[in-house]
């Protein structure tokens, strides 16, 4: 983020000029609701990243003579039928379903982002040929064909199931975002700027990526945030399906799974209760800080 400039008028009044990221930062700030959620998602964040490393269980380690108990001071979550620490599965599952979202919403971000970018660009017979292509992806069901692909996928080694599943939801999840960077691309290179940037002889590459793209920036954080919230609770539906990611490993999803059995359901809830409210929690204060980004980069709210 660039510095604010100070600039002094004849009459000695100073002015501060700020840059569209300070502006956009300043109205985010000045969304409470916004930053209720980018704190919870914080604190979420470093406790699924600190909670496991600083409790030092393998995520193998099981005791049969302990299987089922109630939550304790020992086990703050109780344990699940093999005696595994829940407190602990719950960390780490979510470590494992936020990483899944990440890498998914960077994987549509990416693909999204040159796809519309490249189209909206050149227009003419490249746009025809990707938009069309952007069509035929977007008009495949998106629930049925996740969950025959991640059915067929599961001869894949459960140490690249992570990768597979991020994958797979990325793949089947840019064409919107393609489409809303085109629409935008087309709009802006007709602007004077592009005009100058044509007549200093740059690159295809540059004027995309260096000049176009940039002021396209705001709605792909937006459509970012928005999709890491849909890819979390798409793996864990994967996940709760037997489709994702697979025990030992935890996530979410796969600890909600464990609620299919009426026995645990009724009587040991805090084996699957406690991921669904996590799983929640995250999706929820996600949404809140893409629609905190959506509302700080509104045109209509700069003053």
């Amino acid at each position: 983020m660039k510095k604010k400039q100070n600039i002094v008028l004849e009459n000695g009044e100073h002015i501060d000029v700020v840059g569209p990221w300070t502006l956009a930062w300043r109205r985010f700030k000045a969304n409470r609701i916004a930053m209720i959620g980018l704190i919870i998602f914080l604190v979420i964040l470093v406790s699924v990243i600190v909670i496991p490393i600083v409790m030092g269980i393998d995520v193998n380690d099981y005791d049969l003579s302990n299987s089922n108990l109630a939550p304790s001071a020992q086990h703050l979550l109780g344990t699940d039928k093999q005696g595994r620490d829940v407190f602990f599965r719950l960390f780490l599952g979510g470590r494992i379903s936020i990483f899944v979202g990440v890498l998914a919403a960077a994987f549509t971000v990416i693909l999204g982002s040159i796809v519309g970018g490249v189209a909206g660009f050149y227009g003419g017979r490249i746009d025809n040929f990707l938009m069309r292509f952007t069509e035929v992806i977007y008009s495949l069901p998106f629930i049925p064909m996740i969950l025959v692909v991640s059915s067929i996928m599961l001869w894949v080694p459960q140490e690249q199931k992570l990768l597979v599943v991020a994958l797979i939801i990325g793949a089947l999840s840019w064409p919107g975002l393609a489409r809303l960077v085109r629409g935008q691309i087309l709009t802006l290179r007709e602007q004077e700027f592009m005009q100058a940037c044509e007549a200093l002889g740059f690159s295809d590459f540059s004027k995309i990526f260096k000049h176009l793209m940039p002021n396209v920036f705001s709605l792909i954080i937006v459509n970012a945030t928005l999709g890491m919230a849909s890819a979390i609770l798409t793996e864990a539906g994967l996940s709760f399906l037997g489709m994702g990611v697979q025990a030992p490993t935890p996530s979410w999803g796969n600890l909600m799974n464990l609620a299919r059995e009426s026995q645990i359901f009724l009587n040991y809830p805090w084996q699957w209760a406690p991921a669904g409210i996590m799983c929640l929690l995250t999706v929820v204060s996600i949404n809140l800080i893409g629609e905190g980004i959506r509302d700080a980069f509104d045109p209509k709210a700069l003053r």
